[in-house]
């Protein structure tokens, strides 16, 4: 019966439908609503990062260094990649962002504090041949839990 009912919806209406159901999930079963929610980011975005869910995973870090929040900016590390011809293939510019940060966010003090020795840790970590694919978003969502 439900899709004779929703068969005339416009795909507005029902993100509108779906936003308002999604919120009396959270209200009850916040657990349930999170699921959900990196349910359908997985299926509509795959196992990566994009620009929505970088700024969820990197603005509330708690850094070494006594900050919050991202230490470099998406340019300054894609600017990085860039300098040294490092090939976007596997991953991508917000996976290479949240990785940088999150190894800045928890090595610093511990490793070289130079922008080349972050460049190397997370090519490393992005490049590790037994991970699976979309290693940096599925890392986050172990570590978010």
């Amino acid at each position: 019966m439900h899709k004779k009912i929703l068969k005339d919806v416009s795909d507005e209406k029902l993100r509108e439908m779906f936003d308002d159901i999604l919120g009396m999930i959270k209200e009850t079963n916040h657990e349930l609503h999170d699921d959900i929610e990196i349910y359908l980011y997985k299926e509509t975005y795959g196992c990566h990062f994009n620009a929505w869910m970088l700024e969820c995973a990197t603005k509330h870090m708690i850094n070494e260094d006594g900050t919050t929040g991202p230490h470099w900016s998406l340019e300054q590390t894609s600017s990085v990649a860039k300098q040294n011809n490092l090939r976007l293939e596997t991953y991508n510019e917000y996976d290479w962002n949240y990785v940088m940060n999150m190894l800045y966010s928890d090595f610093y003090g511990v490793v070289s504090n130079d922008v080349n020795t972050y460049y190397r840790l997370a090519k490393n970590f992005l490049d590790d041949k037994d991970a699976p694919e979309g290693k940096a978003l599925k890392y986050y969502l172990a570590m978010k839990d």
